[in-house]
């Protein structure tokens, strides 16, 4: 179907035809429907999941229509829906013999290669689709992104998507994909700049508001992402979600009590979500206000005993009171919920340390290095415990393992405050310039561990020949 079809198609006289088709189905008696109606019905079975009626109206469609190309290449498409990629590529080389010109004989050719793991054969079929495009072109460079988005390759996605917006910069589509998985890879500013185009076009999308407000607050822009929440909202008053995000970028900025104002507003219109409970007892822990603070998770948890989040609030609340039994019981609960969440363990270790039970410590944090072995924090923690029972040795070999799985420079620093608290200088300076070579900046992070450092003569020796080499004076 081309895009002045896809445009034009009359929605009303399809799900009339959709109806008789179903109908036909049951009585076992085939109807008559026309090319339009028959690519009509294709596409809402396949839109449905039901890919063996597809099939079935596909090949009705071309016994009736034989000539048609449009249905051969709706035939093509439940083949791919159906898997049968190997059965596409053979079909859509007869139809190419019928219509050569034809842009989307090459979209769906180079969907199956790409499925069946050939991209360069899919890169030759999609560069025929582009050549073929005519004043479709940004339809087509649209489709091979999406193409690529179904095959996990996002970045190739990404660049069809722009290319697309190139050829026509009011294409909404490919301005709101771009916004999307921009945001999904970490690009915000780039998320942002599209969505602001799509809304340039389209200003009363709430759904685009939104997510543009998500945006901006991953980007830590939490006043603009109250704007484009206050937006959605205005839009859309049902939209709840919105109300909540706004509490949740006050929170982010710092702005507690307006968090809570909006969080209560929230649950007046949604008053058993126990997770909008659960914000209100953090936002009252950032403001130290520990009694509110508990009653909020107690109550999250009335609502939801299994809110594991409330549970691990609680156990932060008597591990600031230096209830530590209270605080281990109250971690337990949440980790029994959720016992891949490293933050939990973590702090867990941190409680047992605090209790003086450094063997327990010990096994909780070395569960949340396995858990996330790139956070620098588990393993400096585990340091500190195990120094504390006076294993350096045991630190100097954890720190070693830890630099192996994950090649972050405090780690590196801390590591030569080891060497020099048991007198090994040599191997001391040899990490120093390893360390140093890395990021210079961080030498204050060794002082501040190890202070006696920065009196060390050789070391401070080491370090100004560092900054005169480097030009950091």
């Amino acid at each position: 179907m081309n895009k002045e079809d896809r445009n034009n198609f009359n929605e009303e006289g399809i799900s009339e035809a959709l109806g008789r088709f179903k109908r036909s189905l049951i009585s076992g008696r085939k109807k008559y429907f026309d090319v339009s109606e028959f690519e009509g019905i294709v596409e809402h079975l396949l839109e449905e999941g039901d890919i063996n009626s597809s099939e079935i109206a596909a090949k009705q469609g071309i016994l009736i229509h034989p000539n048609a190309v449009a249905l051969h290449l709706k035939y093509a498409q439940v083949l791919l829906n159906k898997g049968k990629f190997e059965q596409v590529i053979k079909y859509l080389n007869f139809v190419e013999k019928v219509d050569a010109h034809n842009p989307d004989v090459y979209l769906i050719k180079g969907s199956a290669w790409l499925v069946l793991g050939d991209e360069k054969k899919a890169d030759t079929a999609f560069r025929q689709a582009i050549k073929t495009a005519g004043n479709e072109l940004d339809d087509i460079l649209f489709h091979v992104g999406s193409s690529y988005v179904q095959a996990g390759e996002i970045q190739k996605a990404i660049a069809y998507f722009e290319n697309a917006v190139k050829a026509n910069p009011k294409n909404e589509m490919a301005l709101y994909e771009l916004g999307f998985f921009c945001d999904q890879q970490g690009d915000y500013e780039k998320s942002i700049k599209y969505y602001n185009k799509y809304l340039d076009i389209d200003p009363f999308n709430y759904t685009t508001w939104f997510n543009l407000g998500i945006t901006q607050n991953k980007a830590g822009k939490h006043d603009k992402a109250i704007e484009a929440y206050e937006f959605a909202l205005t839009l859309n008053e049902e939209f709840h979600q919105s109300l909540f995000n706004i509490a949740n970028a006050n929170a982010n900025a710092g702005n507690f009590k307006e968090a809570i104002k909006k969080y209560n507003e929230f649950l007046k219109l949604e008053p058993e979500n126990d997770d909008a409970m659960c914000y209100i007892g953090e936002c009252y822990l950032n403001l130290e206000n520990y009694h509110k603070s508990e009653q909020s998770y107690q109550k999250a948890i009335k609502l939801n005993k299994e809110n594991d989040t409330a549970w691990f609030g609680l156990g932060l609340i008597m591990w600031v009171e230096k209830k530590f039994a209270e605080s281990i019981v109250f971690i337990k609960k949440a980790i029994k919920i959720d016992n891949t969440n490293s933050e939990y363990w973590l702090t867990l270790g941190k409680v047992y340390s605090d209790f003086n039970l450094q063997e327990k410590a010990v096994k909780a944090l070395k569960k949340a290095s396995r858990l996330e072995p790139e956070n620098s924090e588990i393993w400096l923690t585990l340091v500190d415990v195990l120094l504390k029972s006076g294993e350096s040795q045991n630190g100097i070999v954890i720190l070693k393992k830890a630099i192996k799985k994950y090649d972050d420079v405090l780690l590196k620093y801390r590591l030569v405050s080891l060497f020099l608290e048991t007198k090994n200088e040599p191997e001391a300076f040899k990490m120093l310039a390893i360390a140093m070579e890395q990021e210079f900046i961080f030498i204050n992070f060794l002082y501040d561990i190890y202070p006696k450092s920065a009196k060390n003569r050789k070391l401070k020796k080491l370090v100004d020949n560092f900054k005169k080499k480097n030009n950091l004076e």
